[in-house]
């Protein structure tokens, strides 16, 4: 299933399955550092037991993490769990226990004129105040 997810380049679309999308929801919560999730000290985590995404995992187990992972995320409000709007999580999909194939992640819309327009109006204030001055 593919999804698009919060990566620290921006964001990324990736084919994720549930071990996939622990492994990626490690990495996010390390800043992207491997070397943090081998030493992750987080063993009360749900996720903690399949961090690696290596080895023989029950996926039953697996699943049942994700689940955990999410109620804890939503302070234990298994409603808002269904609420849930980060669309970048790599949990996103598996937070009801199976993969939400209904949901269909589209990229943002990426918008190029903003970083121009906000350049353009700070040097136009520049030389209104500049004006302004004279």
């Amino acid at each position: 299933m593919f999804g698009l997810i919060q990566h620290k380049d921006g964001p990324k679309e990736v084919d994720l399955n549930r071990r996939k999308a622990i492994r990626e929801r490690c990495l996010n919560c390390t800043g992207w550092s491997y070397k943090a999730i081998k030493e992750c000290p987080f063993d009360d985590c749900p996720l903690h037991s399949f961090r690696s995404g290596q080895g023989k995992q029950n996926p039953k187990k697996r699943l049942l993490a994700i689940k955990k992972y999410c109620l804890w995320c939503m302070c234990g409000q298994t409603s808002e769990v269904s609420k849930c709007t980060s669309f970048d999580c790599p949990l996103y999909v598996y937070r009801k226990g199976t993969a939400d194939k209904s949901i269909n992640i589209a990229p943002s819309e990426i918008k190029h004129h903003i970083k121009p327009l906000l350049e353009r109006n700070s040097s136009n204030s520049m030389s209104q105040s500049t004006e302004d001055l004279n």
